[in-house]
């Protein structure tokens, strides 16, 4: 109990200083979707790894459950926050349930040019017994209205202290179809990649990771989902076409 009024004072606390942008975040689309993953382990205790989810303008609701094959399962509900100020930069508050920990992240995405992003992220893990940070930062590159390429670099001093530096391209039409292709190098020889995509209202992807999350463990995800607006076309928000106005939320990628 006093965890969780710790975390609520924290989350508060920071909705009290994020800049004031409710014009900005009023223009954002509201979207659902559902996903399925399948995550095919090499000590054959494989999970079905169940999603869904919904994004009113600037909040979204996640819920996940891991439904392994042996053991125990985990069910990791995550809320969050996303604000924008004038510039179309957003800050963002998040809370997941992470079996017996909870993470909040705090990220700030900030927009440097007319093609480049920058971003940093926080995120405490509070355990029972201890608390750990994993922070992070990178920049976006883009070069049309959904196209772009990531860098970032990830530390999580869980485990054996990994570093992490997720590589993204994603290629993309003006309606936002897209696919994309990720390789995730890594300390500890733990790499993984995926390639993903979204046409209209499907969403398809695979996945491969060695070593992954400090076990000697390898696995590959499959992953089904749909996803949409369900708000008509013809009453969504209209305006003019900026690279940067479009960023997807990073939540749901």
């Amino acid at each position: 109990m006093r965890r969780a009024l710790r975390l609520a004072a924290l989350l508060a606390c920071t909705l009290g200083v994020l800049p004031r942008s409710a014009s900005a975040a009023a223009t954002q689309p509201t979207r659902v979707g559902a996903q399925f993953r399948y995550w095919s382990v090499s000590d054959h205790n494989d999970n079905r790894d169940y999603i869904a989810y919904w994004a009113p303008g600037p909040f979204h609701v996640l819920l996940e459950v891991w439904d392994y094959q042996h053991g125990e399962d985990q069910f990791r509900p995550e809320v969050g926050v996303h604000l924008r100020d004038f510039r179309r930069s957003s800050y963002t508050v998040e809370w997941r349930h992470e079996n017996h920990d909870e993470r909040v992240t705090f990220l700030s995405e900030q927009v440097l040019s007319d093609h480049l992003v920058g971003k940093a992220s926080i995120a405490p893990i509070i355990s029972p017994d201890s608390t750990s940070i994993v922070w992070s930062v990178g920049a976006d590159y883009y070069w049309r209205s959904y196209d772009f390429a990531s860098l970032d670099l990830i530390h999580d001093p869980r485990g054996n202290a990994l570093w992490a530096v997720p590589m993204r391209v994603r290629i993309a039409t003006e309606r936002n179809d897209w696919i994309q292709a990720s390789f995730v190098p890594q300390s500890k020889r733990t790499n993984g990649w995926a390639l993903d995509a979204k046409i209209r209202w499907l969403r398809v992807g695979f996945e491969r990771n060695n070593r992954y999350d400090y076990t000697t463990l390898d696995n590959a995800i499959i992953t089904l989902g749909l996803e949409g607006r369900p708000v008509p076309a013809r009453l969504r928000r209209s305006g003019p076409r900026l690279s940067l106005s479009k960023r997807r939320p990073e939540w749901l990628c």
